[in-house]
């Protein structure tokens, strides 16, 4: 949920609050700027190393072009369900949003690549296990995929000693870490040159503010860091039993709230139009819920910005959810790219 901390715009989502929020405004300027014109690089550069050692090109590899009539940006009902109305506890429930369009989107100036910011690149914070640190090379290929941009982990850096509380729910106590404080003193001061998206990844749990139980992640969209905590997704933070099921529940949801966020920081606003990936979430039920997929006004945004081909990127998607075992997400994008067929010629 948008959160205005005075000249920076916050987004903090996925969460359980006691306290209000202010929604992002939705002031843009008259005109319709393009991130691929002059000063942007274009996307998707290939460079080639040319066999003299004295000098070096870099040829630019063909980028899809944006057609917003493609097919792939159709709301086709057998495909993409209307948002259904909020039941008691939901994100719409509590907090009202208005739905952010296509011009708007556009109008915004969102974040993009650049010549010099062409990666994301994922922080590990604090300590993993070896099951966990898998997690993160996933999540690295996942976010690679789902964004066509390369993504790298970077070394671990530690948790600080400050900026930090115990929390006390049903008997138990645990520590909490404030995610301004993590992004501020922690992220911000270390942003790579090269990161258009520099996210931080906990196992320890989150809080945005005294007042509210926790939060599972918060962006800054201005300063292009945001922090996560994958802790309430596994069985370990609950005293339940560690299944496979469990195990394979909890990359299903680090999945999502790492692309959900990374939308964020890509200036995706939340979308209340359909049943999307981009929808506000305001318990792990909710989130559940929703589906491991952007609805076509948000893959419209989306393309539009990275440039990406919408039909390889689909099959590359469904390949890395065939091998997880995650079934129902790759048998809807086998289903998806029957229904569009292939790119649409071009003019």
């Amino acid at each position: 949920m948008p959160l205005l901390r005075s000249a920076a715009l916050l987004v903090a989502c996925l969460c359980i609050v006691v306290s209000a929020c202010a929604c992002r405004p939705h002031d843009a300027p008259s005109a319709t700027p393009d991130p691929h014109d002059a000063g942007r690089a274009r996307q998707n550069v290939a460079f080639v190393e040319a066999p003299s050692a004295s000098a070096s090109v870099a040829l630019p590899a063909p980028e899809p072009p944006f057609d917003p009539d493609d097919p792939a940006f159709k709301a086709d009902p057998e495909d993409f369900q209307p948002k259904t109305p909020a039941r008691p506890g939901d994100w719409l429930a509590r907090f009202k949003q208005r739905n952010q369009d296509f011009g708007e989107y556009v109008r915004s100036r969102p974040t993009t690549r650049t010549s010099v910011r062409r990666q994301i690149v994922i922080q590990p914070l604090g300590t993993f296990t070896d099951a966990e640190r898998e997690l993160l090379d996933k999540l690295r290929e996942y976010m690679s995929v789902f964004f066509d941009t390369p993504t790298r982990l970077a070394p671990p850096m530690a948790l600080p000693d400050h900026g930090l509380r115990k929390h006390h729910d049903d008997g138990r106590s645990w520590t909490q870490y404030h995610t301004v404080t993590l992004m501020q003193e922690v992220l911000r001061p270390n942003l790579p040159a090269d990161a258009v998206c520099y996210l931080g990844v906990t196992m320890s749990d989150l809080y945005p503010e005294e007042g509210w139980n926790y939060v599972f992640g918060q962006a800054t969209l201005e300063q292009r860091v945001g922090v996560y905590s994958l802790a309430r997704y596994f069985p370990a933070f609950w005293g339940e039993k560690d299944t496979p099921e469990a195990r394979q529940r909890g990359l299903v949801r680090s999945f999502k709230v790492l692309a959900h966020e990374t939308g964020h920081m890509f200036s995706l606003e939340h979308c209340t139009r359909y049943e999307c990936m981009m929808n506000g979430s305001n318990s792990l039920g909710e989130m559940d819920r929703a589906p491991g997929f952007l609805c076509p006004v948000c893959l419209k945004k989306l393309q539009w910005n990275l440039r990406f081909d919408v039909r390889a990127r689909y099959g590359r998607l469904r390949d890395l959810y065939r091998r997880e075992k995650i079934e129902p997400w790759a048998s809807w994008i086998d289903k998806r790219l029957r229904r569009i067929g292939p790119a649409p010629a071009p003019l």
